[in-house]
């Protein structure tokens, strides 16, 4: 206890002495002489990210006419404020802001976007720093001006002047420049990955030090946050460009399971691992730990505009602990078939960060990076790699001016975050395949399928490749690692990928990977028709006709199977109950396999028996008048004769 005290007043003592020496910094920017600039009166918007409520009130300020940045989308003014607890008009001591707005004209609305977003990203940063991470991070404050004396209440994004180096560290599509490869900064956006249970990723990280600005989040749903929400694609660029660093790994954060030509890419990455400077100090907590406390015990932040549909209650957090981290010895019965793929989260709340190692000059502009990842053009959200902007903290005494902080949390703010689904309050997904697949065994059976985040992002994964997206120009793209990828959509219960596998081992043509061919082979038809089966059971209805056909006349079964007509009368009836409607009217979702053909081969079966099923003529006639009476709504007149026919000729036998 003593020596917690002692601990007390020695970070007192530094902070009283870290504050009285930024009272005698100088003003950057009073060369300027903003002080002689008219004075506005401006709305100010501020955004509490708990509630998800805005607070609106008056502040005075100065602001430059003319920018001194200029950007791809938004330029810069130089700006003070006056604080709403300043006494008197001191504006030579008022706070250096930095106040943008869009060079285009673009909806108001998505001002308030933006700042939802970055509030958000912040509560991310907190919960990060939670977990005892090293360096700990922060997301710069950020509000709406409203300058309502003007033309048109042009609104201007309002921010802090932050000094230092601003850097780059990672794109929101998937970019890390070589030169500014750090730790903490992709440790950060992996951590928001497996903390939210895959339903969002925080990236686009950038600033001074580890003090972040203007991030973006992918989310699931790829709604919300605006144009630069790229989904599970923007997912699945972080992940082919991240090699988990000592962080990660200390803080229980899985690896993405990646092909040995994409880790053999990413070999470049983890030399520059070597040259980080982060130590670990050995009290880092696992992502999701009981031990770290999240706000009373609750739910991470954000997720409450997320899908709670993304988990399961019945889950057990235990089933994560002490798992392998790539798919080998750990497949259920069904997945065994696969085997090896036969296609080979303040700045300032440490008293060293006073004297970061990022604290240059604070004249230097933001370097453009504008499809700076590997020639292909970065996909941005409201604001484009290439703005250039100035951020420099007039002082420590300005940064920390009580009315700046977004809005402090109150009871009512603490009730409303306690009440998120406390059920999730130690959520950790990892981002590897293994532990996915034991948390979708947990699941009921018909939940399984499309349920997984994970699946869709190696799904996004497969198109990338196919697309070209991870190769130069002149370069064949990756066929083993996109079939890689299907293969472990497939294992997440991803329908589409599951059927894409099971055409490509069977011959057939498919719409991914359209030029992807295996070799025919025993191994590969019974290999695709164990795909057909996943896909029938999971309700695709082509699939469920295929395994009809197969079981009907012993095609594409393999070795291991034998003709079985009593399987196939129960996909052919499978198949038949299925019913889908497009936006036109009906659709006939068998294809080209109508409904009265199916019918009349289910009545044939009845009518003849055999491969494990007895004769039926009684079941055989009511089929084929079922199958006339589909023909005749087809317009089929003819087929229709023929079947009610056979319907006399399946009554007949009755009575012999």
């Amino acid at each position: 206890m003593n020596k917690m005290k002692m601990n007390k007043f020695i970070d007192q003592d530094a902070w009283k002495h870290a504050l009285e020496k930024a009272k005698h910094m100088p003003d950057p920017w009073a060369e300027f002489h903003l002080e002689e600039i008219e004075t506005e009166t401006a709305t100010r918007y501020r955004y509490n990210a708990i509630s998800g409520k805005w607070v609106e009130d008056e502040v005075l300020i100065k602001m430059a006419k003319q920018p001194f940045g200029r950007g791809a989308m938004r330029e810069c003014y130089r700006t003070k404020k006056l604080s709403n607890f300043a006494r008197h008009q001191q504006w030579k001591s008022a706070s250096n802001y930095v106040a943008k707005r869009y060079i285009d004209s673009v909806d108001r609305e998505v001002y308030f976007e933006d700042v939802r977003l970055q509030m958000d990203a912040k509560l991310w940063g907190e919960e990060y720093n939670r977990h005892k991470p090293p360096k700990q991070v922060d997301i710069m404050q950020m509000c709406i001006l409203e300058m309502k004396n003007r033309p048109g209440k042009p609104l201007y994004h309002l921010e802090h002047y932050i000094e230092g180096k601003y850097i780059k560290y990672n794109s929101n599509s998937g970019f890390v420049r070589d030169e500014n490869f750090r730790l903490t900064p992709q440790a950060f956006s992996h951590f928001t990955f497996e903390r939210s249970a895959h339903q969002l990723i925080v990236v686009d990280i950038q600033g001074v030090g580890d003090l972040y600005t203007d991030p973006q989040i992918h989310t699931s749903s790829g709604t919300d946050f605006g144009d630069g929400n790229l989904g599970v694609r923007g997912m699945a660029l972080f992940f082919h460009s991240h090699a988990c660093n000592s962080i990660c790994k200390k803080m229980g954060l899985t690896p993405f399971d990646l092909s040995l030509k994409e880790m053999e890419v990413l070999e470049h990455a983890q030399n520059l691992l070597k040259t980080a400077k982060t130590v670990l100090r050995g009290t880092e907590e696992v992502c999701g730990s009981p031990r770290v406390r999240t706000l009373s015990g609750s739910r991470p932040p954000a997720l409450c505009r997320l899908s709670e549909n993304s988990g399961d209650e019945n889950v057990n957090d235990s089933m994560f602990d002490s798992l392998p981290c790539s798919p080998s010895s750990w497949w259920s019965p069904r997945e065994e078939m696969l085997g090896r793929s036969p296609m080979g989260w303040t700045i300032f709340n440490e008293v060293d960060n006073l004297c970061s190692e990022h604290s240059c000059s604070f004249g230097e502009r933001r370097m453009s990076e504008s499809g700076g990842d590997s020639g292909c053009p970065s996909e941005r959200r409201s604001e484009l790699d290439g703005e250039f902007a100035d951020r420099a903290n007039s002082n420590a005494r300005r940064y920390c001016e009580s009315d700046e902080d977004s809005i402090r949390r109150d009871q009512h703010n603490e009730d409303k975050w306690n009440n998120y689904h406390a059920s999730r309050a130690h959520s950790h997904w990892p981002s590897c395949v293994a532990v996915e697949v034991q948390r979708l065994n947990a699941i009921k059976e018909e939940k399984k399928i499309g349920q997984s985040i994970l699946g869709k992002v190696h799904l996004a994964m497969v198109r990338y490749h196919e697309a070209g997206r991870f190769c130069n120009k002149l370069e064949e793209w990756d066929r083993g690692s996109a079939v890689f990828h299907l293969e472990h959509a497939a294992l997440c219960g991803e329908l589409e990928a599951i059927v894409a596998l099971s055409l490509i081992y069977l011959q057939l043509p498919h719409h991914i990977l359209t030029d992807v061919t295996v070799e025919d082979s025993e191994l590969h038809r019974k290999t695709g028709f164990d795909y057909v089966l996943m896909a029938a059971e999971a309700g695709d209805r082509p699939s469920m006709i295929r395994a009809a056909r197969a079981f009907d006349t012993g095609d594409s079964l393999g070795p291991d199977r034998a003709q079985d007509w009593k399987e196939a009368l129960h996909w052919y009836s499978a198949a038949l109950n299925m019913t889908d409607y497009d936006e036109g009217g009906e659709y006939d979702g068998t294809g080209d396999e109508p409904k009265c053909s199916l019918l009349a081969r289910q009545a044939e079966i009845h009518m003849t028996g055999g491969f494990g099923t007895e004769p039926d003529p009684q079941a055989a006639g009511d089929l084929f008048t079922e199958a006339a009476e589909a023909a005749m709504a087809s317009m089929k007149g003819k087929l229709a004769n023929q079947y009610y026919q056979r319907a006399e000729e399946a009554w007949a036998l009755m009575e012999e």
